[in-house]
C-alpha cells in the first residue's frame, strides 16, 4: 500500500486560481495509482487548520468544491496506523529543509512532514510526496535559444526508519511519475519505451543519483541528457502547437544507424493528429532523404 502525504506548498505557495486545477490532479493520481491520502495527525490537523481552511474562504463556490473533494477522498481512507514512537528513524534534513522549511513558510513543516513520513514507513507502507513545483524552492529554469527546460531540484528524500535500510521517498507531482519514476526528475513529456517509441528517451541508469548528470547545454540549447548522452532540447512553440523534442544524436555509431544527428522526435503530451509519442515528428525537406528510419532501443 502507498500512502500519499500532501505538500503544504499546494495550499499557500499556488495562486488561488490554480489550486482546483492541482487538486484534480493529485485526486486522479490518487484513484489511478490506488494511494491512499490517509490523514496523518502529525500533519494533517495542522495543514487543513493553519493552509486549506483560510485558502477555502478565498476561493469561489465552485472551486471549493475540488477542496471538498479532497478532503472526502482523506475520510474514505481506513488505514489505521500505529502512533510513533520516540526515535523512529533517522531523516536526511537537508531535502525537508530545502521544501518545507521557513525559507517558504512563516512556520517551518520540516518537523511535521519528517514525522509523518516515519509513522506511515514504521507501518510497513510505502510513501510518496504529493509535491508542487515552485519556482526558486524545488523549480529552476533554463532559457535559451527559444528553449526552455524546468530542472526538478528536488526529486527523492531520505530517510531510514528504526530497524529498516535507507528509504527514499518520491516528490510526485504529475500523474505519470509513478508508471515512469525517472519522470519525478527529468521531464514527463518525454516519450520511452512504454509509449512505444521509436525513438525513446533512455534514462541514466542510476538517474536518481545527485551525481548523475541529467541535463547539460547542447547548440546552445538547455537539454535533458540520455544514456547515450544524446540532447533533448524542448522548442518554444506558440498556443503549444508541434509539440516535439529536438533531439541532438552524439554517438557516430547511433548517427550512422539513424542517417542524422539531429531528429525531432514527437513527445508524449502530442495529441493524436500529429503523431504517436517517440515518432519522427517531422523531417526538413533537406534531410528527408538521410533518415534511415531505423530508430534505437534503451537495452
Amino acid at each position: 500500500m502507498i500512502i500519499g502525504l500532501l505538500d503544504p506548498a499546494l495550499f499557500s505557495l499556488i495562486e488561488p486560481q490554480k489550486v482546483p486545477q492541482r487538486i484534480n490532479l493529485i485526486i486522479q493520481i490518487c484513484r489511478i495509482h490506488h494511494i491512499k491520502l490517509t490523514p496523518i495527525s502529525e500533519y494533517w490537523d495542522k495543514l487543513w487548520s493553519d493552509l486549506a481552511k483560510p485558502l477555502e474562504k478565498r476561493l469561489h463556490p465552485k472551486d471549493k468544491r475540488a477542496l471538498q473533494a479532497l478532503r472526502q477522498l482523506s475520510d474514505n481512507s481506513n488505514v489505521q496506523l500505529p502512533h510513533l514512537e520516540i526515535q523512529a528513524g533517522k531523516v536526511w534534513r537537508r531535502g525537508f529543509e530545502q521544501l518545507f522549511g521557513t525559507k517558504f513558510f512563516s512556520n517551518s513543516w520540516e518537523e511535521p512532514m519528517m514525522r509523518a513520513v516515519l509513522r506511515a514507513l514504521n507501518a510497513q507502507h510505502d510513501v510518496i510526496i504529493l509535491t508542487q513545483n515552485i519556482p526558486k524552492r524545488n523549480l529552476c529554469q533554463y532559457t535559451s535559444k527559444n528553449c526552455t527546460l524546468d530542472k526538478i531540484t528536488r526529486w527523492v528524500l531520505h530517510v531510514q526508519p528504526k530497524g529498516m535500510g535507507h528509504r527514499q521517498i518520491l516528490c510526485v507531482h504529475h500523474l505519470r511519475n509513478l508508471q515512469e519514476k525517472w519522470t519525478c526528475r527529468f521531464d514527463w513529456r518525454l516519450p520511452t519505451v512504454s509509449d512505444g517509441a521509436k525513438y525513446p528517451f533512455c534514462p541514466p541508469e542510476r538517474w536518481w543519483l545527485v551525481d548523475t548528470k541529467a541535463y547539460g547545454t547542447v547548440e546552445s540549447k538547455p537539454a535533458w541528457l540520455d544514456v547515450f548522452d544524446n540532447g533533448w532540447a524542448r522548442p518554444n512553440i506558440p498556443d503549444g502547437a508541434g509539440h516535439h523534442w529536438d533531439v541532438f544524436i552524439k554517438s557516430n555509431q547511433l548517427q550512422k544507424k539513424v542517417g542524422l544527428n539531429q531528429i525531432n522526435v514527437a513527445a508524449f503530451d502530442i495529441s493524436q493528429d500529429e503523431g504517436l509519442p517517440g515518432t519522427i515528428h517531422h523531417t526538413p525537406r533537406k534531410k528527408q532523404g538521410k533518415l534511415t528510419g531505423t530508430g534505437w532501443k534503451c537495452d
